[in-house]
């Protein structure tokens, strides 16, 4: 099974987050880039990639222990980046302005958890994103990199909404021919 561990958006912001990608995309457009599909819309908390049934089970076990010691908290959707840089996209994606310390906390949490089971540490702290589109072509690149710098000062990207994160999922990732297909596996619910 391919996993990860992310916290998923209510459907309200979900309709917030695909009409700012609209926005987006009709700058950018379609050639070269492939768009993320609102049903794919989270923030990765962990990648733990091709697992065992063993090994799910152990990563279910660190991340009730993670849990519970992290509280549910407010997070707002906000900022327009891309990784590796604003001048050569090859991620687009959306931030987090509030709440994305407090979700770094728990990533880090659940990353010191699964490490002590085998798993592979994370090399670098965790920058709240969603991933907005993927870059596939220097074309896509150029377009993107015009759009960037054409909304960074776009008020509709400063906050998009916020919500209240009262649990984090691990999901399974089935590679299809049109793309990964996400199914929740189970949820973790944090302290209220």
């Amino acid at each position: 099974m391919r996993l990860f561990f992310a916290v998923t958006l209510p459907d309200e912001l979900v309709e917030k987050v695909l009409e700012a990608q609209a926005a987006l995309r009709e700058l950018v457009g379609d050639e070269g880039v492939r768009w993320t599909k609102p049903e794919q819309f989270h923030y990765t908390l962990k990648f733990l990639s091709e697992q065992s049934a063993a090994r799910a089970e152990r990563a279910v076990e660190c991340a009730e222990a993670a849990r519970e010691s992290h509280a549910g908290f407010a997070m707002t959707l906000g900022g327009l980046g891309a990784f590796p840089s604003d001048q050569r996209p090859s991620t687009l994606w959306l931030g987090a302005t509030a709440g994305a310390d407090t979700l770094a906390a728990i990533a880090a949490d659940l990353d010191t958890r699964l490490t002590g089971h085998g798993f592979p540490r994370e090399n670098k702290p965790l920058k709240a994103h969603l991933t907005l589109g993927r870059i596939k072509t220097y074309k896509g690149e150029a377009a993107a990199a015009r759009a960037l710098r054409k909304m960074a000062e776009d008020p509709r990207w400063s906050g998009l909404g916020s919500f209240r994160v009262d649990r984090f999922v691990l999901m399974r990732s089935t590679l299809k021919p049109e793309g990964s297909e996400y199914a929740v596996v189970d949820e973790f619910h944090l302290n209220t």
